[in-house]
């Protein structure tokens, strides 16, 4: 038997600051990902959920740096799609 959970995270930012410093986060952390520099989206593919709140929390928090006033559109992708937006 194979079991097999497929996570997707989609951090859709307002700020190209912030795509850039959670870009770089991500490489630093041996996370592949893609990037869509017209709306600056991020997806990358997660193994455990532990992983993706992690991943989302630094999100929120690189947003915030480059702007405070600037809010975060996310979406969590898991086996059908559950959207979450600010």
């Amino acid at each position: 038997m194979l079991a097999e959970k497929n996570l997707t995270g989609k951090f859709k930012f307002k700020s190209s600051e912030a795509v850039k410093e959670f870009s770089k986060w991500l490489v630093s952390i041996g996370q592949d990902f893609s990037y869509k520099e017209k709306d600056y989206t991020i997806t990358s593919k997660f193994e455990f959920d532990e992983d993706y709140n992690i991943a989302e929390k630094k999100a929120y928090e690189f947003e915030g740096e480059a702007d405070p006033q600037m809010s975060l559109e996310l979406e969590e992708v898991e086996d059908g799609a559950t959207s979450l937006s600010d």
